[in-house]
């Protein structure tokens, strides 16, 4: 009995891809294609290895601190974790997690995040919101300002136990880093990937103002931030909501830092240009600045303002001839 040959098997797509590269790689190189066949799959296992590498490092990798971050994710990379703990009306701690609850955090074995102070030691990364000042509270004996407590619990009640995104800007010099967080809106349109912005809801709350301070400013990557910010601080200020509704005179964080010489006060020379970083002599009458901030410290002092106060300008002595002298002298010895 006669029959028909079965038919041959379909032909694989990707085998077909493959023979078609071969040919054009053996035609512009010249290589035979038995040497392509051992040179393609091993670019291809390179380029493949490559590939995880660079999204572990810059998508699934978690950084336990703000040391560990590398510089160039700075204004091009947010975070994603859960906010561990609150500790002043304007920064938190934040626990990163790569990949959320889809890659196991909170969920999985081994994905577990810590809850005890002991084990967030050293695990989680202090967060500066952007742009905005909240009321100080009582830190090292002095007295907390006043709405500081209203302020702290609104943002310990709006962000603690949450997962929300911090946008990196810069580290500042208190080894915080500085960010635009935002965080889910609720419903639907967070499902769909809508967000708030939590400096901006603080303004709108009037449980912050907007940072009046004279350096290292941030108002997040998006353009028109500073203006929204200013918008919603005018509309709290006139709605007299939270610490604009306090009666008596309105003292500033920044006027409060300034006036106990706390952090994030007014620009200082002393502040920027460090012994350590400069690597010039100390300067006698200038606590704490070198040499190499002395043109900076006398030209401030010439307008006689430093820290908005008038002052005599100090007298600069630097004896680095007589110290190379002694120096001579104890090597010719």
């Amino acid at each position: 009995m006669w029959t028909h040959p079965p038919p041959e098997p379909p032909e694989n797509p990707f085998t077909r891809i493959y023979q078609n590269l071969k040919a054009t790689l053996s035609d512009l190189t010249a290589l035979p294609p038995s040497t392509i066949d051992v040179i393609l799959p091993s670019i291809t296992t390179a380029a493949a290895a490559l590939t995880l590498v660079y999204a572990y490092r810059n998508h699934l990798k978690r950084y336990p601190d703000s040391n560990s971050l590398p510089p160039h994710f700075f204004r091009r990379k947010g975070l994603y974790g859960k906010v561990v703990s609150v500790g002043d009306a304007d920064n938190f701690r934040l626990y990163h997690t790569p990949g959320g609850r889809l890659m196991g955090w909170g969920w999985f074995p081994g994905r577990r995040i810590p809850e005890s102070r002991k084990e967030l030691k050293g695990q989680s990364i202090h967060v500066r919101i952007a742009g905005v000042d909240a009321p100080e509270c009582a830190h090292f004996g002095k007295p907390s300002q006043p709405h500081s407590l209203e302020s702290l619990n609104y943002l310990t009640a709006l962000l603690t136990t949450r997962y929300v995104r911090a946008h990196l800007l810069r580290r500042d010099q208190y080894e915080r880093v500085v960010c635009s967080v935002s965080i889910p809106r609720k419903g639907i349109l967070g499902a769909l990937g809508f967000k708030h912005d939590v400096g901006l809801l603080m303004l709108r709350d009037g449980m912050a103002q907007v940072y009046e301070g004279t350096y290292g400013i941030e108002f997040g990557r998006r353009q028109g931030m500073e203006t929204k910010y200013r918008a919603a601080e005018e509309d709290a200020r006139a709605r007299k909501v939270g610490i604009w509704g306090l009666k008596g005179a309105y003292e500033s964080p920044g006027q409060y830092k300034a006036r106990f010489g706390g952090k994030e006060g007014p620009f200082t020379p002393s502040t920027v240009v460090g012994d350590k970083a400069s690597g010039g002599e100390k300067v006698k009458g200038k606590r704490g600045v070198s040499s190499a901030a002395a043109p900076v410290v006398a030209a401030v002092a010439g307008e006689g303002k430093i820290r908005g106060r008038k002052r005599a300008a100090p007298v600069v002595v630097v004896r680095v001839a007589k110290r190379r002298k002694a120096v001579t002298g104890e090597k010719k010895k």
